[in-house]
């Protein structure tokens, strides 16, 4: 059975003191490496007063796409760490930037490296998580009087109707978990006596 994937349930800022440095963490959500760049640069712009603004990403399905960058703090001590966090909790589409105010104190290079990995745990929690699934969209056609034993096959089956157009019969978009495709194919195939075909008009991470 394949590993679950989780992305944020909601952007969220955590704030930890180590003598007397400031590190706070902030979560987005963001699903194209453009996009988490820019919330980095948006970030950096507003708290232009900040020592360091350290991030790591990973975005797609099995966050193959990852970067991460220690914004001036020694190397591998800042961004590694976030992404490390990110990699343990298998989250994705996710950006984490830690912001450091420096209170006049070097916690050395193990110091760093438990720091930013602590703000990114902590901001985490906060986010919360949610299983990312793959789903599919649907173009079924179905007779009037298949309606409603479809209804409630979707309904018992985490699948719903993103939309319906009526002419001889009705046109349904309909929302299926990828891993239920199979269920949803005999359902309707009894249900409609083969005389109709559903097609797929798109699959996406949701």
């Amino acid at each position: 059975m394949p590993q679950p994937i989780f992305t944020l349930a909601r952007e969220a800022e955590a704030e930890i003191e180590i003598k007397r440095s400031r590190f706070i963490g902030r979560s987005f959500r963001r699903d194209a490496p453009d996009a988490a760049l820019a919330a980095v640069g948006k970030l950096r712009e507003s708290f232009r007063d900040a020592t360091h603004h350290c991030w790591a990403y990973r975005i797609g399905p099995g966050g193959e796409q990852a970067r991460a960058a220690d914004d001036g703090e020694p190397q591998g001590t800042a961004g590694a760490p976030i992404l490390e966090t990110l990699k343990k909790k298998s989250c994705t589409n996710t950006l984490i930037v830690v912001t450091r105010y420096f209170g006049g104190t070097k916690l050395g290079a193990g110091g760093l490296v438990r720091a930013y990995g602590e703000a990114a745990r902590r901001v985490l929690e906060q986010s919360g998580l949610k299983e990312l699934r793959r789903m599919k969209e649907l173009r079924a056609p179905v007779p009037y009087a298949g309606l409603a034993p479809l209804e409630s096959f979707l309904a018992g089956h985490g699948m719903e109707i993103a939309g319906r157009e009526f002419g001889e019969t009705i046109e349904l978009r309909i929302l299926i978990p990828a891993a239920e495709e199979g269920d949803f194919r005999s359902f309707y195939a009894s249900l409609v006596g083969g005389r109709m075909a559903y097609s797929v008009i798109d699959e996406r991470w949701t």
